[in-house]
C-alpha cells in the first residue's frame, strides 16, 4: 500500500463524515502531538494570531514619511468627504483659470 492510496482513502472517508463528525476526528488529530504538529492552522485561527501580534507596518516606512503623515491638517471628515472635497477644489482652480 503507498502512501497516494493512504490519501485517497482518508479523502473518500472525509467525503462521508457528518460535520460533527468531522469535528470530532479534528479534535482528536489535535490532540495527539505528532498529528497536530502536520495540522495546517485553520484560516480563523490564522486571523486570530495576526491580531495578536504586533503591526510591525511602521517599521516598514521611513521616519521622514511618519512625520510627514503626522504632519497633514485636514478636517476631521476628510476621508469620508474626500469626493466633495475634489470637486469644490477642481471648481476652485477652475474658476481660477478662466
Amino acid at each position: 500500500m503507498t502512501a497516494a492510496h493512504d490519501f485517497e482513502d482518508l479523502r473518500y472517508a472525509l467525503e462521508h463524515l457528518s460535520p460533527q463528525q468531522a469535528r470530532r476526528l479534528r479534535l482528536i488529530i489535535s490532540q495527539d502531538e505528532e498529528l497536530a504538529d502536520a495540522l495546517p492552522q485553520r484560516p480563523d485561527e490564522q486571523q486570530e494570531q495576526a491580531d495578536a501580534e504586533p503591526d510591525d507596518e511602521g517599521d516598514l516606512l521611513p521616519d521622514s514619511f511618519l512625520a510627514l503623515a503626522g504632519s497633514i491638517e485636514a478636517p476631521a471628515d476628510y476621508a469620508e468627504n474626500h469626493d466633495a472635497y475634489i470637486r469644490a477644489r477642481g471648481e476652485q482652480r477652475g474658476s481660477a483659470a478662466g
